[in-house]
């Protein structure tokens, strides 16, 4: 079985070759994946109080069969130890508890080997001052709830994060936001990190402003060689019971990932680390108010739950897409959208979509349907008289309305009662009055009022 996933992933990362770093036309074969990978501090973390602390790296998934993996503690790296390996993969360990001799060591080896920082929530936020490319994190905290989390996807040259499922790179932006640890609870980058690019940008409750759950550069950028990888993606979601699990999917392309020992002679000595790019975002949303099913008018109030991240607006757009109404996020996570129906087709069905946006492009989207009636009932005949001694009211109706005749407290008037369009009908009644209220309603709730005056 394991021969049989390796020759898979080897087919993976041959498909790969040319999308990845340090991977150039001329030097294909300078180029490599993970092999021998030393695990710091070991396959099981230490427990940072009070967090509950760190699952065991799932070292036997399938996924992660191509590569072999050897616990080194904190305190035995050193630059002669790590020559045995191609991959460093820090798991779940603060930056702080390697000592600075250990520090140095990894950084060395970062500018030729592959150096891989697998953060989880127990760690809190950190301070990679000395890494190699220094860095610092943001922590969501480790609450195991959903935390309204959005996702985007950068383009350009990403080789460890894809919205399409045809991609080898692919993450299920569902399950990445869904899960109640991937990215509800996870540590991240934060955004704009000189020498760093990302992989996946995402934001949540706990951390609005939004950061870079997973990012890259190079060791040494001017001759693109080695390969630093950081990963906030909560490593809980390694135990998750989940098919495929996304989590171990991203650990392994990150295993997968190829870099250059030598320099590449195509750029070296003044090569560059790859811009950010633009990418499409992923959030959920869902309507936290049931949408109304009979015939509406006026204004319609729409309540959408979506993610909680800075830059997040909502749209109630029509079919065609032109915008009805728009409205930002407040701090509960909710958009208040009031569809001002008058602007659509009166006694038609408006197919309508409200969508969300994260910065100006559109993150989720749900589609609904409202009936609408902004058309008031008319009366095509209304007339009053009377008739041995009781009041006669007749009239029709141009739809059908419910009726009611409104006056004297001391006089018993007829029930409300529904009418047929466009039937006559006539009321009968004994009462010794001359003026009243009539009052007609529709389906939607429409109305009309007239004064009814008897000679």
């Amino acid at each position: 079985m394991r021969i049989v996933f390796a020759a898979a992933a080897a087919t993976l990362l041959s498909v790969a070759l040319l999308q990845v770093p340090g991977s150039s036309r001329g030097a294909v074969q300078a180029s490599q994946p993970s092999a021998n990978v030393a695990v710091v501090p070991g396959f099981a973390p230490p427990t940072y109080p009070p967090y509950f602390g760190i699952p065991m790296l799932p070292v036997s998934a399938a996924q992660l069969a191509p590569y072999h993996f050897t616990q080194v503690p904190a305190d035995q790296v050193t630059a002669a130890k790590l020559q045995a390996f191609d991959t460093v993969l820090l798991y779940g360990i603060r930056w702080s508890d390697l000592s600075p001799s250990a520090q140095q060591a990894i950084d060395t080896f970062a500018a030729t080997g592959k150096v891989v920082i697998w953060d989880a929530d127990d760690t809190g936020p950190q301070n990679y001052g000395t890494f190699v490319h220094p860095f610092s994190t943001d922590a969501s905290g480790e609450n195991g709830k959903p935390n309204d989390s959005v996702v985007s996807f950068p383009g350009g040259n990403n080789f460890l994060a894809s919205p399409d499922p045809s991609s080898p790179y692919y993450l299920d932006p569902n399950q990445l936001i869904t899960d109640r640890n991937m990215i509800n609870d996870m540590n991240d980058m934060k955004k704009g990190t000189a020498g760093w690019t990302p992989a996946l940008v995402a934001a949540n409750k706990n951390i609005p402003q939004g950061g870079w759950p997973v990012a890259w550069s190079y060791g040494i950028v001017g001759n693109h060689t080695g390969l630093a990888i950081y990963s906030g993606i909560d490593a809980d979601a390694f135990v998750d019971q989940l098919n495929p699990n996304y989590a171990i999917k991203e650990l392994a392309l990150q295993l997968g990932a190829q870099f250059r020992s030598t320099p590449d002679p195509s750029c070296a000595p003044n090569c560059e680390q790859p811009p950010p790019s633009g990418g499409k975002p992923y959030a959920t949303c869902s309507f936290a108010k049931r949408l109304p099913s009979g015939w509406v008018h006026g204004r319609v109030p729409i309540l959408l739950r979506t993610s909680v991240a800075a830059g997040i607006t909502g749209k109630i757009l029509t079919r065609s897409g032109k915008t009805l109404v728009s409205a930002q996020e407040d701090q509960s996570g909710l958009l208040r959208l009031s569809v001002p129906t008058k602007r659509l087709r009166s006694n038609r069905t408006a197919r309508l979509r409200a969508a969300v946006f994260l910065n100006g492009q559109e993150a989720c989207r749900k589609g609904f349907r409202l009936r609408v009636d902004n058309v008031r009932p008319r009366l095509l005949l209304l007339a009053t008289s009377r008739s041995g001694g009781r009041l006669v009211l007749t009239l029709r109706l141009s739809e059908r309305s419910s009726v009611t005749i409104l006056g004297r407290r001391d006089v018993k008037w007829p029930r409300r009662r529904i009418v047929a369009g466009r039937r006559r009908i006539t009321f009968r009644f004994q009462a010794r009055v001359h003026l009243a209220t009539l009052v007609v309603v529709d389906r939607a709730h429409n109305r009309v009022v007239r004064q009814l005056h008897w000679p």
